[in-house]
């Protein structure tokens, strides 16, 4: 006789099997009693790996960076109730940041909703405005090979037109465990083929003929670029490029004879206005770089998909298209390039703006550096937001060094980085693994230290005291900023760190480098937090001395 347990097995196993065909290996779960099916369903599938988390928070995190490290969907599986509510703010991040999620969040049936049966809530429409798609499943029943088809569509879902999450509401009826073991499925879910977007030729030629010739500039945003037929297109038409830290054109075997790394340090000044400004992926991390485009004749943007990613709403054209397939079809289609003092004009700023960082070193300085110095080729830096990813954009610098820099810079939160960078490293696709965050976001994500268990990564803790980035904005003049805004935390870090089995080392600024290259340099699994204080005013100094001494007037740079 069959079961409800029975059917919610082979319910279950349906729709897990569907998304594993359709190329799913990765599965993140924490456990709970209705959500048994599914969890036993990934934890029993020879073709995924899955990984328990208590923490449902920490585990959405850790999904997102496996997700981004991967570029491939990640399933999310948890109980109902407010287990569900836990992964709000990586939803969010997901939807902002454009990784493909699947969200299976098991559920009580329509029988106990909406009558006061416990840990139940409608968890339909929790997401709702973050979701490319939101699937809601009846109980189980017998038919069920349609489950592979719809496990194609949400897998598509989630990567196409625009990446991002997808959910799945998958209620259960009691007994949870089967009788029998399920039976394989016996359909295939289809094969989905995603294109690419491009441009035809009539309007490349039009748009080449629009571009080319001027003192344009191409601003490579705060996502993952293909750096070559940028450079190509670079190249073609004499620009310089200004590239964002997380846009990947900052590191790496290419050409960087025409990346300009300092721009947030120079165009804090006046220098001069470009004619146009051709923009591929995500608004830059630099307000400074923001705030010059706007100055320029013209600004056309590019977006990979569906997302309209212009916040000044001053874009003379917006063009939906895969940014490499462009750029190359630019690259050959242009024939007049700039005049050639517009590009050596651009090269004197950054090498101006390098003179001066080095000139007025100072451990912010001097720790990107021998970050990137002491991290072996292909290797992930990730860095969190606040000063930290801008600390970045000032004092990289460039290298042909092949570095993965990640940052939750999709809804800019200090919550959930050290899981969301566990994820990433968990991927197994880096040689060594390096986050750089400031002490707020360590200690707001003090529970994903838990993800990090088995596996081998370094956290820089960079300890200013508190909400350092603060100390820049108007806030600072309140009576009001140390308790409301800057809020010091009094926490021991070495006891926090040693609750999962970590190493805790104190670092002095000048040890920095030391400590770093002996923690990537240690032999087998363990994370290491390098603590290292920042005198919070002198560093307030220090970077308006840097700013000051870099940025150009009008005069200077025509």
């Amino acid at each position: 006789m069959t079961t409800q347990g029975d059917l919610n097995a082979a319910w279950a196993t349906a729709l897990i099997d569907g998304l594993a065909q359709a190329g799913i290996t990765r599965a993140v779960i924490s456990p709970g009693s209705r959500s048994t099916p599914l969890a036993l369903a990934c934890l029993r599938h020879p073709n995924l790996v899955s990984r328990i988390l208590l923490d449902e928070r920490v585990a959405a995190f850790y999904a997102l960076g496996l997700a981004r490290a991967e570029g491939q969907p990640v399933i999310l599986i948890c109980t109902s109730g407010s287990a569900v509510a836990n992964w709000y703010p990586a939803v969010a991040e997901a939807d902002a940041a454009r990784i493909p999620l699947i969200l299976l969040t098991a559920d009580r049936p329509p029988e106990l909703q909406d009558c006061g049966a416990n840990q139940t809530f409608d968890q339909r429409a929790l997401f709702a405005p973050q979701l490319r798609a939101a699937h809601t499943l009846p109980p189980a029943e017998p038919g069920r090979d349609w489950l592979g088809s719809l496990a194609a569509r949400v897998v598509s879902q989630s990567q196409w037109p625009l990446a991002g999450p997808v959910q799945i509401n998958v209620p259960f009826r009691e007994p949870l465990l089967e009788s029998s073991p399920p039976p394989p499925a016996t359909s295939l879910p289809p094969l989905v083929l995603l294109p690419r977007l491009t441009l035809g030729t009539d309007a490349i030629t039009i748009l080449a003929r629009r571009i080319e010739g001027r003192r344009g500039v191409i601003l490579a945003g705060a996502e993952s670029l293909s750096p070559e037929p940028l450079v190509r297109l670079a190249e073609a038409l004499n620009w310089p490029i200004i590239a964002d830290p997380l846009s990947g054109l900052r590191f790496g075997p290419h050409d960087r004879e025409r990346v300009m790394a300092r721009a947030d340090l120079f165009l804090r000044g006046h220098f001069q206005p470009a004619d146009i400004v051709l923009r591929f992926g995500a608004f830059p991390v630099s307000k400074a770089v923001g705030q010059w485009q706007a100055r320029a004749a013209e600004r056309i943007v590019v977006s990979r998909d569906s997302r309209w990613p212009d916040p000044g709403r001053d874009a003379a054209t917006m063009i939906h298209a895969d940014p490499a397939l462009l750029a190359e079809a630019l690259a050959e289609t242009v024939t007049r390039p700039a005049a050639p003092n517009w590009l050596h004009s651009w090269q004197a700023i950054e090498r101006h703006g390098a003179a001066v960082a080095e000139r007025l070193a100072s451990p912010e300085t001097d720790l990107f550096q021998a970050a990137i110095a002491a991290l072996p080729e292909d290797a992930l830096l990730f860095v969190g937001n606040s000063m930290t990813i801008r600390d970045l954009d000032d004092f990289s610098g460039t290298s042909d060094k092949s570095l993965t820099i990640m940052c939750n810079r999709g809804l800019s939160g200090i919550d959930g980085n050290l899981s969301t960078f566990f994820g990433a490293v968990a991927s197994g696709r880096f040689s060594a693994a390096l986050a750089l965050v400031g002490d707020l976001t360590f200690l707001h994500d003090l529970g994903g230290l838990a993800a990090g268990q088995s596996l081998s990564a370094t956290i820089g803790l960079l300890d200013n005291g508190g909400g350092g980035i603060f100390e820049y904005l108007p806030q600072q003049s309140l009576p009001e900023f140390t308790s409301g805004w800057l809020t010091p935390q009094r926490a021991d870090v070495a006891a926090a760190t040693a609750v999962w089995g970590h190493r805790y080392r104190p670092t002095e600024p000048d040890g920095f480098a030391a400590a770093l290259a002996k923690s990537l340099a240690d032999p087998g699994v363990s994370v290491s937090v390098l603590h290292l204080a920042i005198d919070r005013a002198g560093s307030a100094a220090r970077h308006r001395a840097v700013w000051a001494a870099s940025s150009l007037s009008e005069e200077t740079s025509a």
